[in-house]
């Protein structure tokens, strides 16, 4: 699709202001209605196509319409969308941990504007850190993932910061005495080994990710060979260097230098000296 047809689509899926004036409802089923009645077509909902079922006698007005919509795009990227907790004010596990909560600012019914917030933040961070092309669905799948679990592990720790999960350590019921009371044993709090699972689900999202390029990397380091930390490159420039050397000496004598011809070593002379020092 060229740009200037997804640019087309986009103004048609978008509800201006004009458009606002001119539909009063649309339709799910991409239809609309103008405000002096008459029926004419939508796109706004075009990416949703189903042909099982119709959903014409769905009637939205402009703000409706534009809930659904956001709502619906947010979960073309992924379920991870759908991660943050809605809040319960007062009522949710980690009220005393909102500052919302104890402002009474708290978006109850809504999601965790905190999460949401969070959740955003550490998907652009493992986006910057691994380089993620935006058109690879499947490199966005992954970081998704590791975002989610981000979120999932930052509660598991709110819980284990709660003063009656200190000792992460809970009582179980290892089996029942003859008289009827019953034998606690000491076990790991479920909270750790969940934490436990997510944090081993991690890196190996991490490593399906960076596997290809692993790979890779280990392919280039195989094939870069430094020439100054290769023993034969370095034995056979020593040899260059002392050869040139003998050259410049027996030229020196030929042109009357009293050099004794006992005196005189070969390149391998030099090579061997070089070698025993």
């Amino acid at each position: 699709m060229d740009s200037k047809k997804r640019k087309e689509l986009e103004g048609e899926s978008t509800f201006t202001s004009e458009n606002r004036e001119r539909k009063e409802l649309v339709t799910l089923g991409g239809t609309a209605r103008t405000v002096s009645g008459k029926l004419t077509k939508s796109n706004y909902f075009r990416f949703l196509q189903h042909d099982l079922d119709n959903y014409e006698d769905i009637e939205l007005d402009a703000k409706e319409a534009k809930k659904i919509h956001t709502h619906l795009s947010k979960l073309s990227t992924g379920s991870t969308a759908m991660v943050p907790i809605y809040c319960a004010g007062s009522k949710c596990p980690f009220a005393q941990r909102c500052p919302l909560v104890e402002i009474n600012k708290a978006p109850v019914g809504r999601q965790c504007i905190i999460e949401v917030q969070l959740l955003r933040e550490w998907t652009l961070r493992y986006f910057e850190e691994y380089e993620v092309d935006p058109n690879n669905f499947t490199e966005i799948g992954y970081i998704n993932e590791l975002a989610e679990i981000e979120i999932l592990l930052n509660r598991l720790n709110m819980n284990l910061a709660k003063p009656e999960n200190a000792e992460l350590v809970i009582d179980q019921v290892a089996h029942i005495s003859h008289d009827g009371t019953p034998i606690l044993q000491k076990q790991l709090s479920p909270f750790m080994e969940q934490k436990e699972r997510l944090q081993n689900r991690r890196s190996k999202v991490i490593k399906l990710m960076v596997g290809d390029r692993q790979e890779r990397y280990k392919k280039e380091s195989a094939l870069k060979v430094k020439v100054d930390q290769d023993p034969s490159s370095q034995m056979a420039n020593m040899r260059g260097k002392l050869e040139a050397l003998q050259r410049n000496l027996q030229l020196a004598a030929g042109e009357g230098s009293s050099i004794q011809k006992e005196s005189k070593m070969t390149p391998q002379d030099l090579i061997d000296a070089a070698i025993e020092e």
